[in-house]
């Protein structure tokens, strides 16, 4: 079998991954900036390589990439998140001499990518989404301002796990909002608030052909932060509809390869309102593996070449959690935390599984705990992930 490069194996997706691949006999290799890797630790890892960091040394990080594809002799790549996929895409034509992958083409990851472009493109193809303005400076933001209902998002043109995403209660608050965050993202969007309701992911997979080989859809049960924040605990449940919705929306770029789709019911219409497009694994990605759509090992036989057998049912019901710290935030920040369901102390009686600890491959968890230890001494870090 061919080996597997994974990158940022620091993730739980990409631990979830090397289990799935390791699982079936397949040689694994987990990449992070980090000798700390939860995936480099698992028993199904073969190998573990540290590489320079894809964020601040991105030079140095496709340097080391193209001459450890090299010397791999041609594996299946897959690039997990989003620094290193960026930097894979604008040398793809070079990666994909090198490596096996599935991957979609420059023009096409730029839109999905791009939140902004990602509503120009849903705007043409009637599908659903907030009101979408591109704020490139404070005029621009007063003519916005004029315009606008309040309240308002803020939110990067280009960011991930909802990272610098603000609400703007009133206009007095809209310039000092912005240039807040614009100390740390370029280009910024203001959006339509859209009042919290439920959120779905439509996770697919295409092939080469741009044609749906996988797809599946999850329920976000819990958040932290609790109101924007990325998903603790999340649901298997079928929604034939909004896949219909994303299909239509990628129709345009010619998919291949992997890509999530986000949509939130809005509480007024019960319509749901797409957010955003993720090219590339979603965190969560551990609960579609549980229920039954190995998208990992089907996106390894598509990158081969190899035909694959297309799941058409997959187990509903079925939850996923990121117990620590996400979901243990939740507990603790949730006023209403004696209420919740799934509780806290649910387990797999209640069909609650969790995506990082595991009794048969425990020490990815204890690399993990030590990981979030380390990481409470990043003061800047640390005050990103409470207020993103």
């Amino acid at each position: 079998m061919l080996p597997v490069f994974i990158t940022d194996g620091l993730l739980r997706k990409s631990l979830s991954t090397t289990r799935s691949l390791g699982k079936r006999g397949i040689p694994t290799i987990a990449g992070e900036k980090s000798w700390l890797s939860p995936s480099g630790y698992s028993k199904y890892c073969r190998k573990r390589v540290k590489y320079p960091s894809p964020e601040t040394k991105p030079h140095l990080f496709m340097k080391w990439l193209v001459q450890f594809l090299q010397k791999e002799n041609h594996p299946i790549f897959l690039p997990m998140d989003d620094a290193v996929m960026e930097l894979v895409m604008e040398h793809r034509d070079e990666i994909t001499t090198i490596s096996k992958c599935l991957l979609p083409t420059k023009s096409s990851y730029a839109v999905a990518a791009d939140k902004y472009e990602t509503m120009r493109l849903a705007t043409k193809q009637k599908i659903d989404c907030p009101a979408t303005y591109l704020a490139k400076n404070l005029e621009d933001l007063r003519e916005i301002a004029e315009m606008a209902s309040f309240p308002l998002i803020i939110k990067p043109r280009k960011s991930s796990g909802s990272r610098g995403i603000r609400q703007v209660p009133n206009k007095e608050a809209l310039v000092p909002i912005f240039l807040e965050i614009r100390q740390e993202y370029a280009e910024v969007l203001i959006q339509e608030f859209i009042p919290l309701g439920d959120r779905y992911d439509v996770c697919l997979l295409y092939d080469g052909n741009h044609e749906i080989r996988a797809s599946f859809v999850q329920r976000e049960v819990r958040h932290f932060p609790i109101a924007m924040g990325p998903s603790t605990v999340q649901e298997s449940v079928i929604y034939d509809d909004l896949i219909e919705r994303s299909k239509k929306l990628l129709k345009p770029l010619g998919w291949s390869g992997i890509v999530e789709v986000e949509y939130m019911m809005d509480s007024r219409t019960n319509v749901p309102i797409l957010l955003e497009i993720n090219p590339r694994f979603w965190n969560s990605l551990d609960l579609s593996i549980q229920s039954g759509i190995d998208f990992p090992y089907l996106l390894y036989q598509l990158a081969q070449g190899e035909e694959v057998s297309v799941p058409t049912h997959y187990e509903i019901g079925r939850r996923s959690r990121w117990l620590f710290p996400g979901d243990v935030l939740h507990f603790l920040w949730n006023p209403k935390r004696l209420k919740m369901k799934p509780s806290i102390l649910s387990g797999k009686k209640q069909r609650l599984y969790d995506d990082t600890f595991s009794i048969n491959d425990p020490i990815p968890g204890v690399i993990w705990i030590f990981s979030c230890l380390l990481f409470t001494l990043n003061v800047k870090a640390l005050k990103t992930f409470f207020t993103r």
